[in-house]
């Protein structure tokens, strides 16, 4: 089994609000499965689901990351390094 990270997609006034600055895709659960539809099926009892709304996972060793990736662009604008002119 790997790790995967289930993300609930659709807006709703109920659980994701776009006027609340909720997104339109959003990390609901994160468990181990043996692939990305075990992972959302096992999610499933414990994600609040509407009509318009559907789950997707992917392995969380690919979300970390992304994320990972992100944050050393976020610290490195935060922290230029000034050449002498």
């Amino acid at each position: 089994m790997k790790e995967f990270v289930v993300y609930r997609h659709g807006w709703n006034a109920d659980n994701q609000s776009p006027e609340a600055g909720l997104p339109e895709k959003m990390p609901v659960a994160r468990l181990e499965a043996n692939d990305a539809d075990d992972a959302c099926r096992r999610a499933r009892p414990q994600v609040t689901l509407h009509d318009n709304q559907r789950l997707s996972a992917e392995p969380a060793e690919e979300v970390d990351a992304r994320e990972n990736n992100l944050n050393l662009r976020a610290e490195a604008l935060e922290h230029p390094i000034e050449y002498p002119v």
